[in-house]
């Protein structure tokens, strides 16, 4: 299967011609499936987000962490994961909240990171504002452009 980055192909098209796409840890070594892109992938926009992993284009040998991140896929669920590491609690993560989809306040907690390789960040985790903070609470967001994008 073909493999691609982010800005390498359309995804909407893809999914038009009911094609399946797999999200992949952005290192070429790894290669671990991390999700399938699907409907419960909301693409979200978020201005104060901690910078994660970014790859061009499929060739680059070694991700490199962006400058700024803004470009995030929300993901409600942990089960929709295929592979995800999850870091604990960490004070030194920025404490300034989020917004999400929906005006929706986050306030994060944690990293994601490719639980075959530990390497990352791929994403971060956080829980709604007006929420109890426990693990049940939490929402992921992933970067749109830290994967490599097999189809």
């Amino acid at each position: 299967m073909p493999i691609a980055s982010l800005y390498q192909l359309d995804l909407d098209q893809l999914l038009v011609e009911k094609r399946k796409v797999l999200l992949k840890c952005p290192f070429k070594e790894c290669n671990t499936r991390i999700i399938s892109y699907s409907s419960e992938l909301h693409p979200t926009y978020i201005e104060q987000a901690p910078n994660c992993l970014q790859i061009k284009t499929q060739d680059e040998a070694v991700p490199k962490v962006a400058s700024k991140t803004t470009d995030f896929f929300q993901v409600d669920d942990v089960w929709s994961f295929d592979n995800i590491g999850v870091s604990k609690p960490s004070s030194e993560i920025q404490k300034d909240p989020i917004v999400a989809k929906d005006n929706e306040h986050i306030e994060i907690e944690r990293l994601l990171i490719c639980s075959e390789c530990d390497r990352g960040p791929l994403g971060f985790a956080g829980v709604p504002r007006d929420s109890e903070k426990t693990h049940e609470n939490l929402k992921y967001f992933i970067t749109r452009d830290g994967f490599r994008y097999e189809y």
